[in-house]
């Protein structure tokens, strides 16, 4: 079994625990879509895979708060635009092939390779980080942009 885990949106934050929420991840199961991203909104295992090495690696990442927060603006951007993409995903994966479909397939197929190889640069940068922690390399993946 994949251990679960959470992301709250780091603009809003985790709200503060209530006496009914047993738990953290109670908490986090009951919130809404637009304020926590959960390993099990990815169908895909490939995608939860990177998607919670990621996660994993930004628990790491350690320095300046207002870069930092950067960081993990950026992963949560990503994050959302990965579960948005399952859908798509899914159903690529299941279409039959079809004469005249393939024009229908090559602009989403174009727009999820962008977002996965903006992900793989994002989480690249963020191992390194992991790494070799020093400030340069922590402005430096704060400074990623698409």
């Amino acid at each position: 079994m994949t251990p679960t885990w959470w992301m709250w949106n780091p603009a809003t934050g985790a709200p503060a625990r209530r006496f009914r929420f047993r738990s953290e991840a109670a908490l986090a199961r009951s919130a809404p879509d637009t304020d926590v991203v959960r390993s099990g909104d990815f169908t895909c295992p490939v995608q939860r895979r990177r998607a919670a090495a990621a996660r994993s690696d930004l628990l790491a990442v350690t320095g300046d708060p207002a870069r930092v927060a950067l960081v993990e603006r950026r992963l949560w951007t990503l994050l959302v635009a990965l579960r948005r993409s399952q859908p798509l995903r899914d159903a690529l994966a299941t279409a039959v092939p079809k004469p005249g479909r393939a024009a229908l397939v090559a602009e989403p197929s174009r727009e999820l390779a962008e977002l996965d190889r903006r992900f793989d640069r994002f989480a690249a940068a963020l191992r390194v980080l992991v790494a070799d922690p020093t400030p340069e390399q922590l402005r430096h993946t704060a400074a990623l942009s698409d």
